[in-house]
């Protein structure tokens, strides 16, 4: 179809689900580790995205995929002919069949890792799984089938730009502006990265979480200053010290008060 692009390889897809508010998400990939995740309420809203996917991405000449009813079925199965991509299911109980299985194992294997390494709430896995599969895709791997270049560049057969993925790393600090007119003279309001966005602003605008838990589109943010991150060290310390208090064991021993005293 003309209003859509065309991929050359083959497509899998597989649903995955959580225990938070946005509880399932389905994740598209193929056998050299190209992927993407896009996060939903529920296994109904899976003809949504698609329609992403053919729109952002293109159409691939298959979508295979095991036999869930929300994807052999209804709306998803029409759109997938409507663009002219041909439906494969994979056979009864061989999930094998299926790689965007191992592309979810591989994904979730390394966003289990940031996340206990950032100390990140388990609330944001969708924000980091949909980061972590655009990670992947343009992460070179030993893959054979890729010959030294990105499951992007295979892909799509050009390179792609990394700025958006390559400046800042899962739950970062960051000082963003929170209205048009407050930079430079304004304050900064301190955020947590999350990521880029798809649909809105310019490339490198991203997803800041705010205090109040809420996300918003920001393209005017930076790093914390080495004093600023020492500052927010010294928060997190007291934090842990009260936390401790309250519940009658002895605090944590700040690593400066361990300096001094050897």
């Amino acid at each position: 179809m003309l209003r859509y692009g065309w991929l050359p390889y083959p497509m899998f897809t597989d649903t995955l689900i959580a225990g938070t508010v946005s509880n399932v998400a389905t994740i598209y990939g193929t056998q050299f580790g190209w992927a993407r995740v896009y996060p939903m309420k529920s296994k109904s809203d899976a003809h949504e995205t698609l329609s992403l996917l053919l729109k952002r991405e293109g159409v691939p000449p298959k979508m295979i995929m095991d036999g869930a009813k929300e994807q052999i079925q209804g709306k998803f199965k029409d759109k997938l002919k409507e663009a002219n991509c041909h439906l494969k299911q994979t056979e009864p109980y061989s999930p094998w069949q299926n790689y965007a299985e191992d592309t979810i194992r591989e994904v979730k294997r390394s966003l289990s890792c940031k996340m206990i390494k950032t100390g990140s709430p388990k609330k944001l896995w969708d924000h980091s799984l949909e980061l972590e599969a655009l990670v992947k895709s343009h992460t070179v791997s030993d893959i054979y089938m890729l010959d030294g270049e990105t499951p992007e560049t295979v892909m799509k057969g050009d390179v792609p730009d990394i700025s958006q993925l390559a400046e800042f790393a899962w739950y970062d600090w960051v000082m963003y502006c929170e209205t048009a007119d407050s930079y430079p003279d304004g304050d900064l309001v301190l955020g947590r990265y999350l990521g880029p966005t798809r649909d809105v602003g310019p490339m490198m605008t991203a997803k800041i979480l705010k205090s109040n838990s809420e996300y918003v589109p920001r393209s005017t943010f930076r790093h914390l200053t080495p004093e600023e991150l020492l500052f927010q060290r010294i928060l997190r310390y007291n934090k842990r010290l009260t936390q401790a208090w309250r519940k009658g064991l002895d605090p944590p021993v700040h690593p400066m008060t361990l300096k001094l005293m050897n």
